[in-house]
């Protein structure tokens, strides 16, 4: 059998009243710092575009590139420090997109500075600091939340519902896949301890994993091309884990293929899903087949910068939505810890928390 539902879920929903506060509600009013392409192309005009974000303050790695980007979104105030932007008493929320060795400090300094935060993913190098984040921003009372934004993606919301449903069973085994493009590799790009399709794409990829089938990484066997011991920044990572609930996940992230599948998989011990191609395409299909045939549900590829944008503005007024948090941002930090010590050690490790 084949049963086709043409259907747009939403992540999560406002009634009338909330839908009417939100409308007279004052916007968001963000400080950026770090303004490198994830926040020039993508995070800054979902800002821009939403009418609960307002972006308020900038401070970049120069003072020219801070200037240009306050013309370019016609910002009021670029700040000359870290501290100046956390102590911006005009500010309510940070998006940290700095390069990845410096979220540890700007995180601190956000929670000392009591100012919520959107930090880029990965969320930190060390699974001792990525712990030290979370902590911080809980004894402040400042929500954190880590820029998994493929978790925004209705097509990968619903995946999760249908695995956390148990429509499929027992999850056995996960397979996912996404290609990248290649970013110019200048400055700290050129430093494997922070850069690579590893922290690029990859751990958006682990996040994703335990987080629509509910289930932690607790072993992992990774390698990579070019190989991380030879102090080289890999453009193809693949990880072989076991799973809290016993099954088996294949992960892997490249720039080096031309036309990937982009999708996943999952095996239940019931029904087995599979999507389309989860990246450059405008149309999501998730099809399921057990015993008695096939079904298949699409959905038009999300914008999933303006959710994120949208989602933390939720946050800010008490809806809980898809975004990581601390606890799943530090737990990412371990997983990847543990990859890196399996690729140094070329054997199976335990993740450590």
């Amino acid at each position: 059998r084949l049963h086709c539902y043409n259907s747009m879920y939403k992540p999560f929903r406002l009634n009338s009243y909330e839908l009417f506060m939100n409308s007279i509600a004052k916007p968001v009013r963000w400080g950026i710092v770090g303004l490198g392409w994830a926040a020039s192309d993508f995070v800054a005009p979902a800002m821009v575009k939403s009418a609960g974000s307002e972006i308020v303050a900038c401070l970049g790695s120069t003072p020219e590139k801070t200037k240009a980007f306050a013309e370019r979104f016609n910002i009021a105030r670029t700040h000359k420090d870290l501290n100046a932007l956390m102590h911006d008493p005009g500010i309510d929320a940070v998006y940290i997109a700095l390069p990845n060795a410096l979220h540890h400090d700007a995180v601190l300094a956000g929670a000392q500075a009591k100012k919520h935060m959107l930090c880029e993913k990965p969320f930190a190098m060390r699974a001792d600091h990525a712990r030290e984040m979370a902590d911080a921003c809980k004894k402040a009372g400042v929500i954190l939340r880590i820029a998994h934004q493929i978790r925004m993606d209705a097509a990968v919301t619903r995946v999760r519902e249908i695995v956390q449903s148990g429509r499929l069973g027992k999850v056995v085994a996960v397979m996912l896949e996404r290609t990248s493009a290649m970013p110019p590799r200048k400055t700290w790009r050129l430093d494997n301890a922070q850069s690579g399709v590893m922290y690029d794409v990859g751990v958006h990829l682990l996040d994703l994993v335990q987080w629509v089938c509910g289930q932690k990484f607790v072993e992992v066997s990774a390698f990579t091309n070019p190989d991380r011991r030879d102090g080289h920044a890999d453009d193809t990572f693949t990880v072989l884990g076991r799973l809290s609930g016993g099954g088996h996940a294949q992960v892997r992230a490249t720039r080096e293929v031309a036309n990937g599948e982009n999708n996943l998989l999952i095996e239940g011990s019931e029904a087995t899903l599979v999507t389309s191609p989860l990246r450059w395409a405008k149309e999501h299909v998730i099809s399921v087949r057990d015993t008695q045939g096939v079904t298949e549900e699409r959905f038009p590829a999300s914008a999933a910068y303006e959710l994120q944008v949208q989602a933390f503005e939720g946050e800010l007024s008490g809806q809980i939505s898809n975004l990581a948090n601390g606890d799943d941002g530090a737990y990412t930090v371990a997983v990847t810890n543990a990859i890196l010590q399996s690729i140094d050690r070329r054997q199976i490790v335990s993740v450590v928390v």
